[in-house]
């Protein structure tokens, strides 16, 4: 099975299963490219989005239309299954069923910067869904919402820790922001992880409708020919 992921599972977390075939977080062109010859299943979870073009809806019906069982989690993944799922796209973790539900809207929900392979994708902020993940352990809930609302305030390559506990200096003592902080809750990292088991074992019902090759298709397989090799 072939798996997109970068902060989200880390090297050191990934299982040693040889039925796993890790690759980077996911571009436009990832998913189109794999249509030539269809794996039996694709685990969406990582997905380039800032400093490439994210991986599209189109490309991902072509993978389900040749017969690819494609499961998204925890982050472009989640995403993605919540706007293609009634095309047969599978999805994981109370991530992608927020956005499903509509619990979840933003795309910077998921938003995080990371680092590149040479340091093992590691993650410089921190997503807002481990923020909510967090406060929704915490006792008072009164201070939790309040929270809750000055840092999503914050863009998302800023989130981190100290950033956050300096926005909310004047809403809580520095000691309880501090524990709060080392209770961070890793919401994406266990949606992706749990992804891993279930990817292996479902099956998609029906292939998706293949959909039109149109000329946006024609001009992403030719900007693909012309991409250097990833790394």
């Amino acid at each position: 099975m072939i798996v997109f992921a970068g902060p989200s599972v880390p090297p050191d977390l990934r299982p040693a299963d040889p039925r796993l075939d890790w690759r980077p977080p996911a571009q436009a062109g990832d998913l189109l490219t794999l249509c030539d010859e269809p794996p039996d299943r694709v685990l969406l979870i990582d997905g380039l989005f800032d400093t490439r073009p994210a991986v599209t809806h189109k490309e991902c019906l072509c993978l389900l239309a040749a017969g690819t069982t494609l499961v998204g989690a925890a982050s472009m993944g989640a995403l993605r299954y919540a706007e293609l799922e009634r095309f047969g796209m599978l999805g994981f973790g109370q991530i992608a069923r927020q956005f499903f539900d509509g619990t979840l809207i933003g795309d910077d929900e998921v938003a995080l910067v990371h680092g590149d392979a040479r340091i093992g994708w590691k993650a410089i902020s921190v997503a807002m869904v481990d923020v909510r993940a967090t406060l929704e352990r915490h006792p008072d809930q009164v201070l939790a919402k309040r929270l809750l609302a000055r840092w999503h305030d914050i863009h998302f390559a800023d989130r981190d820790w100290p950033a956050m506990i300096a926005a909310a200096a004047d809403l809580a003592d520095r000691a309880t922001l501090q524990t709060i902080a080392k209770s961070h809750v890793p919401r994406k990292q266990q949606d992706a992880l749990g992804a891993i088991d279930f990817a292996l074992n479902c099956r998609a019902d029906t292939p998706a409708a293949c959909p039109p090759r149109t000329r946006w298709v024609r001009q992403l397989e030719d900007e693909i020919s012309r991409r250097p090799t990833r790394p």
